[in-house]
């Protein structure tokens, strides 16, 4: 098995040889999706199993502990490199990497993905990475069910009812 974990950088050379044949011509299509993936469950596996559906490559950025702390005023319950190696055992995804910021328009702009996936929460609402998708041509997808699982629903429950976290 290849390692599926990069750095921005190191992504950003592979894709750019995985997206097109010697002649430059296009022959790859590149599906990006981003998340905490803290508790990861049967929500989060949906999400990548769809996204994994549009296009032939996945690309997953995962949020930082740090960048989690910010977004979710609590510290994640796993830390980012088991949440990435989670994610990244997963057949359906072709690369990981964990990214520091609140949003993925840095990683957006860098990678330039076909299409940029979001969870079915985001389907009516607008957030930072509409813009930066299009800058680049990308175009922006809605994946998954109704969030009939979430994590913070879960940490809830473990907390609340199990007494646990």
């Amino acid at each position: 098995m290849k390692n599926k974990m990069a750095d921005l950088t190191e992504l950003k050379a592979e894709l750019a040889r995985a997206r097109s044949d010697k002649n430059g011509e296009k022959t790859k299509t590149i599906v990006m999706a981003g998340g905490c993936f803290d508790i990861f469950h049967i929500g989060h596996l949906d999400y990548l199993q769809t996204a994994r559906g549009m296009g032939d490559i996945l690309v997953v950025a995962v949020n930082s502990d740090a960048s989690v702390r910010r977004i979710k005023s609590r510290p994640p319950v796993f830390g980012a490199g088991q949440r990435a190696g989670i994610v990244a055992a997963l057949e359906v995804v072709d690369y990981v990497f964990i990214f520091g910021e609140d949003d993925c328009c840095e990683a957006i702009r860098a990678i330039r993905p076909d299409y940029f996936v979001k969870g079915w929460d985001y389907k009516d609402k607008t957030f930072p990475e509409m813009a930066a998708a299009r800058e680049i041509g990308c175009e922006i997808k809605i994946a998954g069910e109704d969030k009939k699982a979430s994590s913070s629903r879960l940490r809830s429950i473990l907390r609340n009812e199990r007494g646990f976290l």
